[in-house]
Parts: C-alpha cells; structure tokens; sequence
C-alpha cells in the first residue's frame, strides 16, 4: 500500500485519487502561497488578525517578527507539500485547520470584515472560513494517487533550500520597515526672544524662528484607549507628535475625532453628530491609510463643517480602528473610545450620551 493512500478511502488510483493529488500538492499550496506572498508584498502587521495581534501586544512581541514568522511557516509547509509527497496530505490538512480555528476565533470576537488573509485585498472572515473548510472537507474525503518521486534524501533537501532561503527573504523584506521614521515638529519648549541685530535685514527683524526638535516614530503604533482616561492629553504620546494640538484643547471642553478620509463609518458619524451645531469645539486629526502618505481615491467628503483639521504624520503603521473619538476637559481626557459606534455612541458626553 502507498504511504499516499489513506485508510478507509477509495482506491486513490481512479479520478477521486487524481483530484485528491492535484489538490494537496497544488490547490492547497497555491492557495498558501498566494496567501503568504500578499502579505510579503504589504508587509503591515495590519494583515494579523485583530485578536491575534492583540494577543502579540500583549504578550510583548514584536509584530513585525510575528507577521515574518507565520509567512515563513507558510512557505515552509508549502515546500513540504510541494517536495514530499507523503507528507502533503497531513500538512495540508494541518494548516487547513490551523486557519479555520484562527477565522473562528476572529468571528467569535466580532472581527466580521477583515482577516487580513489576502494582503491588502480585505474579504470577510466568514468568506475565507468558507473556503477554507471547503478545501479541508475535500481533503478529508478524497484518496491521494501515489506517484513516483525522487530518493528522500533529495526531496528533503529541496523543501530545506526552498524553506531556507524563502524564510531568509521574508524576513529581510519585513524587517527593512521596522526601524520607524523621524520628524521634526514644533518644541513645547518656551524660548526667549533675543533683540535684533542693528543691521538685520528689516523684513528679516519681523521673521520669527519657532524652535523644533526631531523625534523618532515607531514602524507601528497600536492604539491602548483604555489607558487614555482620566490622562493629561499632553502626557499621551500620540498626541504629542501632533503640532498645534496642545494650544488648541488646552482649556475647555473639547473632542479630538481621529478619522480615515476613506472611511464611511467615520463620515457616518460625522454627518450624525458633528454636521449640525458642535456642543464642543471640534479637531479631527486624518490617519495615513498608507505608511507612505493617504488615499486619494475614494475620499469622502468631510460633513463637519467647523471642524478644525489636523494629520497624523506620514511613515508610521497606524493600527487603529476608526473612527476614535476622544473626549476632552480642561486638558485631561474622560473617555476614549475606537470604532465608535454611530448609533450606539459610548463617549459622546457633550452630546448628552
């Protein structure tokens, strides 16, 4: 009996047995590599499910060395499958489930529109779970033809060399990304204004020099809101790389609305709550939807009026679910919260909710 054919199945030399073989040593590995490759391309721990990276945070671990392990995984086990045929079945099988339980677990949480699982292409859980399972069962009911293959010596050292240098590549390209950005903003520092020279240039006597520091932003920055509340706004450091936005929250009542251009619930709760007469002085700050500057395509039009206007800067990857909404005191925040609800709004108090 071939180590191919499993027992309690059909004879795996009749067309069942082909499918079978052509679905775990090409279906099946394709549809990883695919899935392995697009996120190589973008390189965003934003492709990590959103529990899952939650629960790297949380455990302290870096993600852009998760997002190159798990890519690395899925192209080893693809190399596997491809080199070893005996092991195919059990490897596809493995991965299979390995998905599944991760789309469950994100559904289970409430994560219904993103998974993460085709690069910046973005279908449902539920879509993906779909598939996957669809795969698994026929992998589960359909016998595996044996074919002739080379000594096992070769084939292991094929899926090492592919599994090597694909996992040397992986790595290399995600980790070019994680050493962040500088930028320059305005220091919080007071200076004292100095007399001008006698034979200073008039129009240069009227110039003035705001002083400005650099700072260093991280590859990504993940939002912790509930650690917000009851916080001094300028002791956030968020808000810190934001020039002009202690002068303008300082005292008072106020809300700070962090938003995407291109995000409809966003403008769903703009165009509600803040179209109308403000109850509190207004700041919508825009998030880069790419480290490399926003979207121009797709953007929405901003119903908020008397809002002031304000952008996170540009090369950092904001892992953040908008829209937030922060709410403001004489300098100290008292609520906090990310993809606000429209209908629902839980930190909206000068609205009365």
């Amino acid at each position: 009996m071939s180590d191919a054919h499993q027992p309690g199945t059909a004879s795996p030399n009749n067309m069942a047995g082909l499918i079978g073989l052509w679905l775990v040593r090409v279906v099946v590995p394709l549809w990883i590599t695919v899935g392995a490759t697009t996120k190589l391309v973008s390189r965003s721990p934003k492709l990590l499910p959103d529990h899952l990276r939650g629960m790297l945070l949380d455990a302290g671990i870096d993600l852009h060395f998760a997002l190159a392990a798990f890519i690395t995984i899925e192209f080893a086990a693809v190399a596997l499958m491809v080199c070893i045929p005996r092991l195919a079945r059990p490897i596809a099988a493995s991965m299979l489930i390995v998905f599944c339980l991760v789309l469950l677990w994100e559904m289970f949480n409430g994560n219904m529109t993103n998974c993460g699982c085709l690069g910046n292409v973005t279908p449902p859980p539920w879509a993906m779970l779909a598939i996957d399972a669809f795969l698994l069962v026929l992998i589960a009911a359909l016998p595996v033809r044996p074919i002739r293959k080379a000594t096992a010596r070769s084939a292991w050292a094929l899926a090492s060399f592919l599994a090597l240098g694909l996992g040397v590549l992986t790595f290399t390209r995600v980790q070019s990304i994680a050493s962040g950005t500088a930028i320059t903003i305005p220091s919080p520092q007071q200076t004292t204004p100095t007399e001008p020279a006698l034979n200073q240039d008039p129009q240069m006597q009227n110039a003035t020099t705001e002083p400005t520091t650099t700072i260093s932003l991280p590859a990504y920055y993940a939002l912790d809101t509930d650690q917000w509340v009851d916080q001094p706004l300028q002791d956030i450091e968020l808000f810190q790389w934001i020039p002009g936005l202690m002068n303008r929250v300082g005292t008072g009542q106020h809300y700070i609305v962090l938003y995407s251009r291109t995000c409809e619930h966003c403008q769903e709760l703009l165009l509600e709550h803040f179209s109308m007469a403000l109850p509190a002085p207004t700041t919508l700050i825009a998030i880069p939807e790419r480290t490399d500057g926003f979207n121009t395509e797709g953007e929405l039009e901003n119903p908020c009026i008397d809002c002031a206007e304000m952008e996170l800067p540009v090369g950092v990857d904001w892992l953040m679910t908008p829209p937030i909404v922060v709410a403001v005191d004489e300098g100290r925040v008292v609520c906090a919260q990310e993809a606000e609800d429209t209908f629902d709004p839980q930190c909206l108090p000068w609205h009365g909710f």
